[in-house]
């Protein structure tokens, strides 16, 4: 899936024309910004629509006033049909990924006087199975909006980050960013270009933002091979250690690409570093081996070393609730159920509003054939509101009615938001070792 960002130029690209009834006709051009300036976006997705003027834009196939489409050579959407007359800076043009049914774009402002940051870089990511996944990446346009990100996944968690060293890097960031626009506009051949001339995928940290990028603009065979070029190590770098937070973001990388062998091998590392510190372990240090043994469990032919990992992390950090039922899923998967769903039952007494337990304890005493069980279990994640990504796909695959099953707009997706979404007062929760 591609990723970048594209902005409404101020000017129209044609002028307005009366249509039937006093009815305004007019096309816009989306343009892209960078920190060098902007230019016209051609053959790219868009989103469209009146921005707080009480007008809406007419005969929208879905009839919400949002028009969506892609712009043609020069950058033009089609003809927005208006009952008023409106200036260019009446509506918010920004670019479309994807085309879910789920979606959500953000607005920066300055937190001195509110006023909108144009042209500034940012990257949107989306929580997944297993990490924080880059869906887009560019500069937002002259209203401070960044890009429309839809998706399939009900009310699936986005986040945008600001401040890193990567968008501090403005040359690098451009380089990553006209390679996104190539990859928007089907132009496999041009982005491919831009990656041979890259300045920056020299350094084994540059070489993972482009795994990340390539990933995100739904290239997942590239992004396992510069994956596998971040960890090249010539002579004489192979002597000296991997840098710690190096080591820990190729571990990430490696776990959204589905490489459980580098996975493995990488929390085996770390881990190993951990035990030479010697001593005993530190107050909110992460628990590697039962990321990784919860991660490893996805994988049937790793389900031996996922019950290895995680019995470590018991030795490590003794029997908590999180590794407890890391151990219960994976002996369930390996067919000792009545041993693992103990160790399930028990853990999700103590931690009942984790998405990832209430799925995992769920879907086992579902496979188990007590499925009684698992949909009273489900039917109080329901009303407590609990909900995520894995409890999403365990729901799916046991077919469970939940209202975010239903379409995007349905009166029952409407009242489940309206009692879940706004803000609720809950006790302190405090943040476990493998959230870390």
């Amino acid at each position: 899936m591609s990723a970048l960002m594209l902005a409404a130029a101020l000017g129209l690209a044609l002028p307005a024309a009366h249509g039937a009834d006093g009815e305004l006709s007019r096309s816009l051009t989306l343009e892209l910004m960078n920190s060098k300036g902007g230019q016209p976006a051609p053959n790219t997705p868009y989103r469209l629509f009146v921005t707080g003027k009480g007008d809406t834009i007419l005969d929208t196939p879905s009839g919400d006033g949002i028009l969506h489409g892609v712009t043609d050579a020069e950058g033009r959407t089609a003809q927005a049909r208006t009952t008023l007359p409106h200036a260019a800076e009446d509506f918010t043009l920004i670019r479309r990924i994807g085309d879910g049914p789920w979606g959500h774009f953000f607005q920066l402002n300055s937190s001195g006087n509110n006023k909108p940051l144009p042209a500034w870089p940012y990257i949107m990511t989306m929580r997944q199975r297993w990490g924080e996944q880059w869906v887009d990446l560019g500069y937002t346009n002259r209203q401070g909006a960044t890009a429309y990100f839809s998706h399939n996944v009900p009310a699936g968690s986005l986040s945008l980050s600001v401040d890193s060293p990567l968008t501090y890097d403005r040359p690098c960031f451009d380089e990553l960013d006209a390679i996104n626009r190539k990859y928007a506009q089907d132009d496999t051949q041009g982005a491919g270009q831009l990656i041979a001339a890259m300045r920056c995928a020299e350094t084994p940290r540059q070489r993972l933002d482009l795994a990340r990028l390539l990933l995100s603009a739904g290239q997942p065979e590239l992004a396992r091979h510069w994956l596998m070029q971040a960890r090249q190590r010539p002579f004489p770098d192979w002597l000296r250690p991997v840098d710690a937070d190096l080591l820990e973001e190729r571990f990430e990388v490696e776990r959204l690409l589905g490489m459980p062998d580098l996975v493995l091998a990488d929390a085996e590392q770390i881990q190993a570093r951990q035990s030479r510190r010697g001593g005993p372990r530190k107050s909110g240090e992460r628990d590697w081996a039962n990321s990784a043994a919860y991660y490893l469990a996805d994988f049937p032919d790793y389900l031996a070393q996922a019950e290895a990992q995680a019995r470590q992390s018991i030795q490590r950090f003794g029997p908590r609730p999180y590794n407890q039922a890391t151990l219960g899923w994976i002996l369930a998967l390996r067919g000792q159920s009545d041993e693992g769903l103990r160790l399930m039952r028990a853990a999700y007494r103590e931690l009942p509003r984790d998405q990832e337990m209430v799925a995992d304890y769920g879907l086992a005493l579902w496979r188990d054939g007590q499925r009684e069980q698992a949909l009273r279990l489900w039917h109080e994640a329901q009303r407590e509101c609990v909900w995520g990504i894995r409890l999403h796909a365990a729901m799916q695959e046991a077919a469970y009615p939940h209202p975010y099953f239903q379409a995007s707009g349905s009166s029952a997706v409407k009242d489940y938001r309206n009692r879940c979404d706004g803000p609720r007062t809950k006790g302190k929760i405090r943040q476990q070792p493998w959230q870390a």
